[in-house]
């Protein structure tokens, strides 16, 4: 069975900044039964040294490995290497990718700056297993501060969904074990059972994070059974987890069973429960994001912490960029999945409840009667004092266009710059 298939490899136009690079493997046509990418190659910098090289997807780096290979043959070929060691290896999973991927290679400098090398363009296997579930999630797919919080609640008053105690816990029982199952399935930590790293005593050193990327084993009928059939038999495990979970909640609480459950869903998580559970049902939740930004930096001074990712930024700035990142990845997975999803904007979900709510109900095949919207709009309406303490502006009307007040010039325009594509492909102005 082909897992993993390379449909192109594409070097890069000079550039200028490196004497020379190419990738030597992968090529067009190679096939491997484990959900795996395995690129070798070389770089040599121009004027400053190449010391390392990384891939990226859809603008996040996947991997980053130094320039620590002997190519003796390949570095007397070209005058000014500066010695032999100018190879590189990353072997990496690709069960994070898109169902076709694009993978830019680039060499790093010992500037910082970067060059690019080539990009590997592929395919891979959905994830499958032989479990059979008998509830199906439906995945709220957002981030924050987009009215999650509500639409959970809303959803939660739908006898045909499961949702275990909305606002209070918000749980992520599919999502936890989505997470797991990455992190289990990724090629740097199973291949640690085998080659473990020096340090076996730290306690994440299973998960081969903090370690190099390993060799791939001389035994690869070995191997491509870790990266292929031991993958799906842990996909089978961890939907028994979430199958279990929820029995137990409906058994032991006064929750009603549903053959849906529904959760908050991150895109990492999203994407692979998509494809183990065909059936699913996704909701991409999206709100003008320069808004979406004003809601967090008001959320986070009202708790006095900082939330939704804003700790790893030395300036709102610098968190901007790095949501553009995520909306990016966002609508990159809604153009993916856009033929068996539905799209939800925060500004109608609250601003034109009726004909909102039963586009939802529509699209999840539920009676959407106007008695069922009715009710559901009266739904909402007994929340929303419940969802007081959560506001952060003086009502539905107030939160939209709040940017305009709330954020300065500088980071407006920034948040313009680094959101631009998702605000406009999600029909903001």
């Amino acid at each position: 069975m082909t897992r993993t298939t390379v449909l192109e490899v594409q070097a890069a136009p000079a550039s200028g900044v490196l004497l020379g690079g190419a990738i030597d493997t992968p090529a067009a046509g190679d096939e491997r039964p484990d959900w795996a990418l395995d690129v070798r190659g070389w770089a040599i910098g121009a004027d400053a040294r190449a010391v390392a090289v990384q891939g990226t997807h859809e603008g996040q780096r996947l991997w980053r490995v130094p320039v620590d290979v002997a190519r003796p043959r390949t570095a007397a070929e070209h005058q000014g290497a500066p010695d032999d060691t100018i190879g590189f290896h990353a072997l990496t999973g690709t069960l994070p990718l898109g169902p076709e991927f694009d993978v830019e290679v680039s060499a790093v400098l010992e500037t910082g700056a970067t060059a690019p090398i080539a990009s590997v363009r592929g395919r891979r296997a959905p994830l499958r297993s032989s479990f059979e579930p008998r509830r199906s999630p439906l995945m709220v797919t957002t981030l924050g501060r987009t009215g999650s919080m509500l639409l959970m609640r809303l959803l939660s008053a739908q006898p045909e969904v499961l949702v275990y105690r909305p606002h209070r816990f918000e749980q992520r029982i599919a999502s936890y074990w989505a997470d797991v199952l990455l992190s289990l399935a990724e090629l740097a930590g199973y291949i640690r059972q085998i080659a473990p790293p020096p340090d076996v005593d730290d306690p994440a050193w299973w998960l081969g994070r903090a370690a190099a990327l390993p060799w791939g084993l001389r035994d690869a009928a070995v191997q491509e059974w870790l990266g292929g059939d031991a993958v799906e038999d842990l996909a089978a495990s961890c939907q028994q987890r979430i199958e279990a979970l929820y029995d137990r909640i409906v058994a032991t609480t006064d929750t009603a069973d549903a053959p849906v459950f529904a959760e908050k869903c991150n895109l990492r998580a999203a994407g692979v429960l998509a494809e183990l559970y065909p059936d699913s049902r996704e909701l991409f939740l999206v709100r003008d994001f320069r808004d979406m930004v004003s809601s967090i930096l008001s959320f986070n001074a009202k708790r006095g912490a900082a939330g939704f990712g804003r700790a790893g930024s030395a300036s709102d700035a610098d968190y901007v960029s790095s949501l553009g990142g995520w909306a990016t990845g966002l609508l990159r997975a809604w153009e993916r999945r856009r033929d068996s999803a539905h799209l939800v904007r925060y500004e109608d979900l609250v601003m034109d409840q009726e004909r909102t709510v039963a586009g939802i109900l529509d699209y999840l095949r539920i009676d959407a009667g106007s008695r069922t919207v009715a009710a559901l709009r009266a739904h909402i309406d007994e929340e929303l004092p419940e969802l007081a303490d959560h506001a952060t502006s003086d009502g539905p009307e107030a939160s939209v266009g709040r940017w305009r007040q709330d954020l300065s010039p500088d980071l407006a325009k920034h948040c313009e710059r680094a959101l631009a594509p998702a605000l406009a492909a999600f029909g903001y102005e």
